[in-house]
């Protein structure tokens, strides 16, 4: 999964801090070939690789010929949104909630399933869930 954030250092930070995944390598990207991939002449970019388990998250920061912030919200068709699974959903919500550096929703019981579950918003407003 690849997600553009605005800056590279915050998201990194959150990945690592708030979900857990662990830093694989960093790169940077352009030139001709990204231009003709991407159709969007002269851009560059840093990238930084993740790993949780078997997921990995690429997490791309545009330097040059990025665009405009998209308006992130769960009802829009085409928003992104992160689901991890972890052992003690209740214990995470209440950590995150006392350190309150992220935008954070209440934890709810999902209907009929014996799951809980709660948003997390990271630096780019792109949506985290925590499910338990």
């Amino acid at each position: 999964m690849g997600l553009t954030v605005a800056d590279l250092e915050e998201s990194i930070a959150f990945y690592r801090d708030v979900v857990g995944m662990r830093e694989l390598f960093r790169s940077e990207a352009g030139g001709e070939w990204f231009d003709r991939l991407t159709a969007n002449r002269g851009a560059r970019l840093r990238v930084a690789h993740l790993a949780l388990g078997s997921l990995q998250l690429q997490l791309v920061e545009y330097l040059a010929a990025g665009g405009e912030r998209l308006r992130l919200a769960h009802r829009h068709v085409g928003n992104p949104h992160l689901c991890f699974a972890v052992d003690d959903v209740g214990d995470r919500h209440a950590r995150l909630a006392a350190e309150a550096r992220h935008p954070i929703s209440p934890l709810v019981e999902i209907a009929e399933t014996g799951l809980r579950s709660f948003y997390v918003s990271d630096p780019s407003g792109v949506l985290v869930e925590f499910l338990g």
